[in-house]
């Protein structure tokens, strides 16, 4: 792992039009250790945004050696998987779910790599 990356750079993007009321939301990068199976992912950044429209895209930035706060202990050589969430109450009806602009996992799980620009699809939750 090369812990000289110290951002993660997300484009987040969507298929079809999508209606935006409540441009306040929260991305989150988790870690976890890509050899160990069934084991909970680390909080590494989060990072709150307002956006009125897709696409857009949203830089990370993380702890120095945050390869370190991943549980369970990792050395700088494993390999680390990275992925994001979306917590997005963008239809401002007060909770985040039916009608909210969310990740699209049918499309492509949100795997990012540090150092690279990553794409994140998105929909509208029916």
């Amino acid at each position: 792992m090369d812990s000289t990356k110290n951002s993660i750079s997300v484009k987040l993007q969507n298929s079809n039009p999508v209606t935006i009321k409540n441009p306040s939301g929260k991305i989150t990068l988790y870690a976890v250790a890509a050899n160990i199976a069934d084991v909970p992912a680390t909080i590494i950044a989060e990072k709150s945004f307002k956006q009125s429209e897709l696409p857009f895209e949203i830089k990370l930035d993380l702890p120095k050696d945050h390869y370190k706060l991943i549980k369970p202990a990792v050395n700088e050589t494993d390999p680390i998987k990275y992925y994001v969430a979306l917590e997005w109450d963008s239809n401002g009806d007060g909770t985040v779910g039916k009608g909210d602009v969310m990740i699209d996992f049918n499309k492509k799980f949100p795997t990012v790599s540090l150092g690279n620009n990553n794409e994140v699809f998105v929909l509208q939750a029916d």
